[in-house]
């Protein structure tokens, strides 16, 4: 369902849900640190009932209380809604405000019933991690529906995104991306083309329940290449109590005309309990979108998804098959393509599109069409007493076509309007990993994991032709004490990368096979003591050495508006080949939680890279066959990055809270003891947020209000050694505001909200869009979500 949101639409919508009864501001708290703590007790004797089951029914993330019937959750701002249950009792379900930590005690009432037999289930409780993490879940992510996944994951501190236009976000995690983020689907590394700028991550985020940012080095857990960070994409679990129940989302902005619908159906088998499936889908279409002063031209864009997941549960073992497939259309600036030098400079200079065009849904050329198939099938077995095998084993392919301004100076291929550049990445990946039992107070897991990988094109050369073949171990040992978590790892990759590459001319040319073998180690030691009860210190150190990508090392050719140039293709007489980048990294954070008033959290961090690779531009830009594009080259130096996240909530009333979150990067050559080109600017956020308090019954409830600005400096710490096409933007202050409510139509809770961003249609441009040389960013935006629950399931007589 395709639908249109006019800005005047979204201004009355937005008054008649005032009108109605007012908003209510669930909180947002950046770093997911407000605690839901408490005892599960005998209604009639207050005894404890230790081993009771507390789930939040949002994430089905569950707890088990322990001897003395103590449960605990670390939660987001919001209501979170629990279901507690215990054998002999009347299970509960309620709801907890959560404005700021709260200690909650539960009530079960006996059930004077013939007790026939008990069926036991729990759910695996994600394990602190010692790095500084941020989680995306609950009504935070559903006030982000309708992004793409690089969007969203900007509500994160530290985290902002290598942006293409309006359209496509490529996460940035202090300020490393691409072949340095690591991103998990469900479970299974993404791979693709990844390593392109403009190349955002093929991943519906309508499929999370909940999204994670590892900030910092995470190596020995997901592999060599997670030097800056690891996003997790994480579904929720499958359905695992009889029924079946569905999910509806509905999307529409006011800026660019996108309509999004997506549906998600699962349930579970009463016959065979253990049998659990569900089926989701999404589509997603936009038109132009529009700066305050003109349309973009061609930023319209199409995306078409869906997945299917089965699962067969037992106690001691289980498997579960997900296959996905994302396919994408995305319209390209043409203005970043030029025919010759002065057309070049006259489109940088001009900082608008030269040819005036009217809204439109058309995507013309240049643009991309991607493709990307998932496959896993995964399976865990209990070892008796002495742990849990797990193993998963994943097929993606990844099809990218991109199609150039000019039509092909080849008439046969012009004619069938084939893609100038097709890409073809297939990669098969398996991974073990034994989870043994606790010794004492030591738990731990060793695993093997493997992966092959075989990139292919069609078209003019780019990248050439390369198989990729990793083989690594791990092993991750963690020691609890009451105040104490300390946790080392070790691990060991063995990287083989053979590419192929035609050199010369139709008429004369050679195949050249290079072969590069690396060993590349990664070890992390971190701690995390719980000094106080409010006060929680978590460190990690780590060291890593990175492989060069094939992109890196070989690159040569247009794609989508950008030319890139492999450093091994233009290092100058004498110097060495592209050598593998050592990361060694440290951070720091201070966790203040479980106060009436402020709460919040800093990290600081500090990684060192070792011939880090990196590229810069080339001035002036070459002309090629192609015409004249904004060309890079990569180049290689020893760099520091350095930083500070922020994150706080101060409560000012039960009904008022203000949330703040503040990040600082900064990055040096050390070699030419100058800044690095392309760092984050400063940034910082600050909204008010207000929660009516009123009864759960009701045909409005759960309603919010909330109005915040988002500030970025201009970024003055720039190389005077490395020119740009265009000195970074000035600095630019955006307001946006969001109203929400529950509405109760029957017996359906409509999840309804509004919400406007850059709502006094400020001209700017960010520093991290490549296309900031040519165009503004998008301007006042009005986003209706609307989220239906539905449930199928017959209750027993």
């Amino acid at each position: 369902m395709l639908f249109l949101l006019p800005s005047r639409l979204g201004l009355l919508a937005l008054l008649w849900i005032w009108l109605l009864g007012g908003p209510r501001a669930g909180q947002a708290q950046p770093a997911c640190t407000l605690s839901l703590s408490g005892r599960v007790i005998d209604h009639e004797s207050r005894q404890a009932l230790p081993g009771a089951t507390v789930l939040l029914l949002d994430t089905r993330e569950a707890v088990i209380t322990n001897v003395d019937g103590y449960y605990h959750f670390q939660l987001c701002a919001g209501v979170s809604r629990l279901q507690v249950s215990f054998l002999g009792y009347e299970s509960e379900t309620l709801e907890v405000r959560m404005a700021g930590s709260v200690v909650h005690d539960i009530r079960l009432h006996p059930v004077a019933v013939a007790l026939r037999g008990a069926v036991v289930r729990g759910t695996r409780v994600a394990e602190q991690l010692p790095q500084a993490t941020g989680t995306i879940a609950g009504r935070d992510l559903q006030q982000t529906r309708g992004q793409s996944l690089g969007e969203a994951l900007q509500k994160i501190s530290g985290v902002t995104a290598i942006q293409t236009g309006p359209s496509i976000f490529k996460p940035l995690i202090h300020g490393l991306h691409s072949n340095r983020v690591t991103i998990l689907n469900n479970g299974v590394r993404q791979e693709g083309q990844q390593w392109g700028q403009e190349h955002g991550p093929e991943i519906d985020p309508f499929i999370a329940s909940r999204l994670t940012v590892v900030k910092g080095a995470a190596s020995v857990r997901y592999g060599s290449d997670a030097i800056g960070g690891v996003v997790l994409v994480e579904p929720r679990l499958l359905r695992d109590s009889v029924g079946t129940g569905a999910e509806l989302h509905l999307v529409g902005m006011s800026n660019n005309g996108l309509g999004a619908f997506s549906g998600l159906v699962e349930g579970n088998m009463r016959r065979l309990p253990a049998l659990s499936w569900r089926v989701q889908g999404t589509a997603k279409r936009a038109g132009t979108a529009r700066t305050p002063d003109y349309v973009i031209p061609n930023s319209s864009f199409a995306e078409y998804d869906f997945s299917g997941a089965l699962g067969w549960r037992k106690d001691t073992y289980g498997g579960e098959i997900f296959f996905s497939q994302f396919n994408t259309k995305l319209g390209i600036l043409p203005d970043s393509h030029l025919g010759n030098q002065s057309d070049f400079d006259l489109a940088v200079g001009r900082g608008r599109p030269l040819v005036p065009q009217n809204f439109s849904y058309a995507i013309g050329r240049p643009f991309q069409q991607v493709r990307h198939d998932l496959l896993k099938l995964s399976g865990f077995v209990r070892t008796g007493t002495a742990g849990r095998l797990t193993t998963t084993l994943a097929h993606q392919t990844d099809v990218r076509d991109e199609y150039d301004r000019y039509r092909p100076r080849n008439d046969n291929r012009a004619r069938l309007n084939r893609p100038e550049l097709s890409y073809t990445n297939r990669t098969t990946t398996a991974d073990l990993v034994w989870e043994h039992k606790p010794l004492g107070k030591l738990t731990g897991s060793v695993g093997l994991s493997g992966t092959y990988q075989n990139n292919r094109y069609d078209g003019r050369p780019f990248i050439p032709f390369y198989t990729n073949k990793v083989g690594g171990v791990f092993l991750i040992e963690r020691w609890h004490s009451k105040q104490w978590q300390l946790e080392a790892g070790l691990r060991l990759d063995r990287r083989d990368l053979e590419t192929r590459r035609a050199i010369g001319n139709s008429g004369n040319f050679f195949v050249a096979t290079d072969r590069f073998q690396y060993t590349t180690p990664a070890a992390s030691l971190g701690g995390i003591f719980d000094a106080s009860r409010h006060l929680t210190l978590s460190a990690t150190g780590s060291l890593t050495r990175r492989a060069p990508a094939a992109n890196e090392r070989f690159s040569d050719g247009v794609h989508n508006g950008r030319f890139d140039i492999g450093f091994d293709l233009n290092r100058p007489d004498g110097v060495p080949p592209l050598s593998p980048e050592t990361a060694l990294h440290a951070g720091l954070t201070a966790t203040w939680h479980n106060n009436p008033r402020f709460n919040g959290e800093v990290s600081v961090y500090q990684t060192y890279i070792q011939k880090y690779i990196y590229q810069v531009p080339v001035l002036p830009p070459p002309l090629n066959i192609r015409g004249v594009v904004a060309t890079f080259l990569f180049q290689q130096t020893d760099a520091m990055y350095q930083g500070v996240d922020v994150a706080g909530t101060y409560t000012l009333s039960p009904q008022w809270q203000l949330v703040g979150k503040a990040a600082v990067v900064r990055a040096r050559d050390q070699r030419l003891n100058d800044y690095l080109i392309f760092t984050p600017a400063d940034r910082a956020e600050l909204s008010l947020r207000h929660d009516w308090h009123e009864p759960t019954a009701g045909r409005f409830t759960r309603r919010f209000a909330q109005i915040g600005a988002y500030g970025v400096a201009r970024q003055t710490r720039i190389p005077t050694e490395v020119l740009d096409y265009a000195l970074p933007p000035t600095g630019y202050v955006l307001l946006g505001a969001e109203i929400g409510t529950t509405v109760q139509v029957g017996r359906l809770p409509l999840d309804v909200s509004l919400a406007g961003a850059n709502l006094l249609n400020q001209t700017y441009r960010d520093y991290l869009n490549r296309f900031r040389y040519f165009t503004t960013e998008m301007g006042r935006n009005v986003t209706l979500r609307l989220r239906v629950p539905l449930e199928f399931t017959k209750k027993a007589p």
